[in-house]
């Protein structure tokens, strides 16, 4: 618990900024304790308040606050009063020492001890070494004497065994001490470093850092006073998760809004007021200059433009993106750093908005899509929370809502005879839900995982439900005539779309499948001729996705629906185009093609990335 030990002064002696100390006009009485109230959780960080007693007469004091977190933010402290009036808060930090405990003198004896040892243990090998040594020089006399004895006649027998059993005597004593000196020695070594590691663990406890808030305030009035400390603290933050539950056939679909959150910040938070954000903690009040945007022209240059994805990718082609630099500027502490951040977050905008130069209309789009700065939402929990400081992840439920909605099957039998299970959902929540990923239950059963974007309050959106395995679709191509027109090549294509259904109950299906789109118009003519069902009225559809040769019915199969029995749908389309010419896709587009002003073949991800954005949200 934060100890704050407020200190009377008489009225005028007064240092805003200093460590002077302020005489006190009667001895403080025991320090009252602060406690955590309130925190509000961004994504990376959490600003945390404190509320502090300051009871006393009136005049000027002085508190300090200790005990503050490790990852706090030093530049980020504040504090605002409750009958006091606030002149100036700083940070400090202040070393703590402690008397050694007993436990930490007789480890400290036992490690004496030790090296005591180990220092014999040394000479006592090095007393072997030496024996070695005068062996050896004792051999190198006795084997030329006996040489010379042996040359003149006169060796003596029982004195060259005396000497030569006594030399392997002595080395096999040697050897057999130096095996026991060596495993002493490694015995020793294993000693030492125990008592080294309960050495750091027992005297841990014997000087440490305590962070401190220094605030300096003046009473208005004798009598009760306190006073609001806020920090922000690194190694704390939340994301959105999701899960969907469903029943087959239901309209009603129940939303669990639960945030994954991560609290390392050092101290524990209990019973607090807990506010989840999606905002970036701004406290800088100072208004960010627009630079002007200046462009060059490079004599035979090329444009310096990069594919959407890669860009996206790239943070915006620099170190760091506007939001970044955003963020940054918004923490800054002195106004030279909030300078050079305003002039790095015009630099990432410049580059942003270059892409508008060299990227076509679709790429600039999903560029401004990806860049632009999420929306600013506010969850707070009604009751509350204990989120103690620990490395693993910990979920809160923010709330548990009902959204209307209503089922259906998608079919796309192009890509795969599996028919999906969709939902279309309306958000009619108080609440924007944010973009994350998503638990999908139907039925009760888990039936996979999923991501939704940010939806707006009353906004639409869709949610997976995994694959229909009793509903199955496929594509047959009927017929294919290929015939030559004065100078066109023409092919005529009939298709059948087939959807089986063997659910016990009638299933909406929008059936998908698509027809070619030329890169230009005047390349390939592309007709569309007789169709057995109607294409789908759905607006959006008409209007984002018809025109890019998508085509969708929205039908009805009935129940047990297989053989004959299933449901058909039939087109024809025509293509035509110069005989002289070969058919091919983007990346085979005729040498010279790119430069007639045929768009970038990489165009299209860019322009598929941005339809699923426009599928996902309605």
């Amino acid at each position: 618990m934060t100890r704050a030990i407020v200190r009377t002064a008489r009225a005028g002696a007064w240092a805003f900024f200093g460590a002077v100390a302020l005489a006190a006009a009667a001895a403080p009485a025991a320090p009252p304790a602060g406690e955590i109230q309130s925190v509000t959780l961004y994504r990376d960080q959490a600003l945390v308040t404190r509320t502090v007693p300051a009871d006393g007469p009136a005049g000027a004091a002085e508190a300090v606050v200790s005990d503050l977190p490790e990852r706090i933010v030093p530049d980020s402290l504040f504090a605002e009063g409750d009958g006091a009036e606030i002149r100036a808060v700083r940070f400090r930090t202040r070393a703590v020492g402690e008397a050694p405990a007993a436990e930490v003198r007789k480890i400290e004896a036992e490690i004496e001890d030790v090296e005591r040892a180990v220092e014999a243990n040394q000479r006592m090998q090095a007393l072997v070494s030496e024996r070695l040594a005068y062996l050896g020089k004792l051999e190198n006399f006795v084997a030329p004497t006996v040489s010379v004895e042996m040359a003149k006649g006169v060796l003596n027998a029982d004195a060259l065994k005396a000497v030569t059993l006594f030399n392997f005597e002595q080395r096999k004593a040697a050897a057999e001490e130096s095996l026991v000196l060596a495993k002493e020695a490694r015995a020793l070594s294993k000693r030492q470093d125990l008592l080294q590691r309960r050495l750091q663990e027992t005297s841990a406890g014997s000087s440490r850092q305590v962070r401190e808030a220094v605030v300096f305030l003046d009473r208005k009035a004798a009598g009760k006073a306190s006073f609001r400390l806020s920090y922000l603290v690194a190694g704390a933050g939340w994301t959105p998760a999701y899960n969907f539950r469903a029943e087959q056939g239901g309209q009603t679909f129940r939303a669990e809004y639960n945030a994954q959150i991560r609290q390392q910040s050092g101290e524990d938070w209990a019973g607090v007021r807990l506010t989840l954000s999606t905002a970036s903690p701004s406290l800088v009040a100072e208004v960010p200059g627009l630079a002007p945007f200046r462009v060059a022209l490079a004599a035979g240059g090329q444009a310096q433009s990069q594919d959407g994805r890669s860009y996206i990718m790239s943070s915006g082609g620099s170190g760091k993106s506007r939001s970044d630099n955003s963020i940054a500027f918004r923490q800054a502490r002195t106004a030279e750093q909030r300078l050079g951040l305003n002039w790095a977050w015009n630099e990432a905008a410049n580059k942003d908005q270059f892409q508008e130069f060299v990227n076509p209309k679709e790429t600039v789009i999903l560029i401004q899509k990806a860049v632009a700065d999420a929306p600013s939402v506010e969850y707070r929990i009604a009751a509350p929370v204990s989120l103690a400081s620990r490395p693993d992840q910990q979920t809160l439920r923010v709330s548990d809502m009902k959204l209307a909605g209503k089922f259906y099957r998608v079919a796309s039998p192009v890509l795969a005879s599996y028919v999906y299970r969709e939902a279309e959902l309306t958000n009619a929540s108080e609440d924007a839900l944010l973009g994350g990923p998503v638990n999908a239950y139907l039925d009760g059963r888990f039936v996979g995982r999923g991501e939704i974007p940010t939806v707006s309050r009353g906004e639409t959106f869709v949610v997976g439900f995994g694959a229909d395995g009793q509903v199955r679709a496929k594509r047959e191509l009927v017929d294919r005539k290929e015939s030559v027109q004065g100078g066109n090549r023409e092919i005529a294509f009939k298709y059948r779309l087939v959807i089986e259904s063997f659910r016990d109950e009638a299933v909406q299906v929008r059936l998908q499948d698509r027809i070619p789109v030329a890169q230009r118009d005047a390349d390939v003519r592309v007709t569309l001729g007789e169709m057995s069902d109607k294409l789908s009225a759905d607006l959006v559809y008409l209007r984002a996705e018809r025109p890019k040769g998508i085509l969708r019915w929205d039908v009805d199969v009935k129940a047990k629906a297989s053989g004959d029995q299933a449901k058909f749908v039939t087109y024809d389309f025509r293509l035509e185009y110069d005989r002289n010419m070969a058919l091919g896709l983007p990346g085979q587009i005729r040498p010279g093609a790119q430069q007639d002003g045929a768009p970038n073949p990489a165009a299209g991800q860019e322009e598929f990335l941005e339809m699923q954005q426009n599928r996902a949200k309605k």
